[in-house]
């Protein structure tokens, strides 16, 4: 390339030489001003001093750029150093937005919207558990037993009136005694298991209408209440028409103890039921015939623990004549309510 200052065509302004004191600039075609100091001329190397390992003033090397140079490479320099880094600047921040872009895109599953997934939404009810899933709190599907550890359901069934029983409700005294085998409760010619932390034995005397040989097991509940279940035979007096079948015959024994002569103390007058069950079933291969329900106390001043009765009365038409299973639990009480759960399961006819 011709040297820049042959004189050759226009010339730029030569600043090796500096303007004076007043801003004025040199003169063009590289002539030296007239007044002002010249300002120091770094094109001929540093001096000996400035660190040079030679303490000479000597040229430097060729790639230490210097403010000019006979051939003017020190003045493209620096338009193309800025260059190169401003480009390399406007890259870095392309890849940046680039990286920023697939990272919601890509990344995050095409940017959708966690709340239009319904496998991810924390409110979704098919994302939950159905809460009747787990079955009912209790076996008629009422109140609350308190066996699942959950609180009575708000949908409880709506109690109802207990009917009057519509018999005299004859209640026996003595009669036979079946002899007792321990960890199990007999009387009538029906059995069932004896749970752990209930007693056994026949100071109950007869507490069923229409029933002899009965005997029980009990477990207190508070204040001097007992839950009791027993078996005994079923006996209708003669002057009653006698014996009138597994079914009229469950329904009198079970409505009698909430006449109120018996129950009106417990349960008012008249009973309040909920998850009323009267249906035929089978015990031990045997016809028979189960009415149970929910009881509602009537005053809860008597009881804390528990608001209602759960009674169960099955007749069984055994081989020996009818007998019958009478028993209930506290709801409320976890255990009490499945150890009747219990006695019902092993029911069987000796």
């Amino acid at each position: 390339m011709d040297d820049r200052g042959a004189g050759q065509g226009p010339q730029l302004p030569d600043f090796s030489a500096g303007g004076g004191s007043d801003g004025s600039r040199p003169e063009r075609g590289g002539g030296t001003p007239e007044r002002g100091g010249a300002l120091p001329d770094f094109t001929g190397g540093p001096p000996a001093h400035s660190g040079d390992p030679a303490g000479s003033g000597s040229e430097p090397p060729s790639s230490l750029p210097g403010p000019t140079g006979e051939d003017g490479a020190g003045s493209g320099r620096g338009p193309l150093l800025a260059l190169l880094l401003g480009g390399g600047g406007c890259l870095v921040v392309i890849l940046a937005v680039i990286a920023l872009v697939l990272s919601q895109t890509v990344f995050s599953g095409g940017g959708e919207d966690p709340a239009d997934d319904p496998t991810t939404s924390a409110t979704d009810p098919s994302g939950g558990s159905d809460p009747s899933d787990g079955g009912d709190a209790s076996d008629g599907g009422g109140a609350s037993d308190g066996g699942s550890g959950g609180s009575a359901p708000t949908d409880e069934e709506p109690a109802t009136e207990a009917a009057a029983s519509g018999t005299a409700c004859t209640t026996h005294e003595g009669g036979a005694v079946t002899e007792q085998v321990d960890g199990k409760v007999r009387g009538g010619g029906l059995e069932f298991p004896q749970p752990e932390g209930w007693e056994v034995g026949t100071g109950w005397g007869n507490q069923s209408a229409y029933v002899t040989d009965q005997h029980h097991a009990d477990q207190p509940v508070e204040a001097g209440w007992y839950t009791l279940a027993g078996v005994g035979t079923v006996e209708f007096p003669e002057e009653e028409g006698g014996y009138p079948g597994a079914e009229e015959a469950a329904r009198a024994i079970f409505l009698c103890a909430l006449e109120p002569e018996q129950g009106g103390e417990l349960y008012g007058d008249p009973a309040m039921l909920r998850n009323y069950r009267d249906e035929a079933t089978m015990i031990d291969g045997h016809d028979a015939w189960i009415v149970s329900a929910d009881v509602v106390i009537s005053d809860l001043a008597l009881l804390h623990s528990t608001d209602a009765w759960r009674r169960v009365v099955i007749v069984v038409d055994t081989p020996d004549g009818p007998a019958a299973f009478d028993g209930g639990a506290a709801l409320g009480h976890d255990q009490q309510v499945a150890d009747l759960e219990t006695m019902l399961e092993g029911l069987t006819v000796l």
